[in-house]
């Protein structure tokens, strides 16, 4: 009786993962958006299709994020007349003020961009910091979660430029 009941409980669960709904947007494809930069201009991914985008998720209060943007400004700096993009979507609660001091600190020179809702779902960012290189065709081509992937980073940009 104990084999029964075992049984048609694995054949249930069978059946209802067969069951699931899945998503018909293929996932290797980078989401557009449409986000606010620092001068308050309009920027949308899709403007910079056939490019190499570095999307870094981060915000000024993480130690980790912080400790990134030096090699992320190298990146930038380095292969930015290759075609590579820098985008780096802030995660900040609140207004631009401590962006913005922190990006003239810094001396930061690539894009940094006010990040929403939407866009961290789209990209499923549920910790910071976390790079994303998108190749040319739009697709996503590599996901770095945390700090000091610089080295497999700069690898994987200078295959797909």
């Amino acid at each position: 009786m104990l084999k029964k009941t075992v049984a048609v409980c694995i054949l249930s669960l069978a059946l209802l993962a067969g069951c699931t709904r899945t998503s018909s947007r293929d996932q290797s494809v980078a989401a557009d958006f449409t986000l606010q930069d620092l001068n308050g201009r309009m920027v949308k991914l899709s403007d910079y299709k056939g490019r190499v985008i570095l999307l870094d998720f981060w915000a000024t209060w993480c130690p980790p994020c912080v400790a990134s943007v030096p090699g992320i400004e190298k990146l930038h700096k380095t292969y930015q007349d290759r075609g590579l993009v820098v985008l780096a979507v802030s995660m900040d609660d609140g207004g631009w003020d401590s962006v913005k001091s922190f990006i003239a600190q810094n001396g930061v020179s690539y894009t940094v961009l006010k990040g929403t809702e939407a866009v961290s779902t789209d990209y499923q960012v549920r910790t910071i910091p976390l790079m994303i290189i998108v190749g040319k065709d739009g697709r996503i081509a590599k996901r770095y979660l945390g700090y000091g992937n610089d080295e497999d980073m700069e690898r994987e940009i200078k295959a797909i430029l």
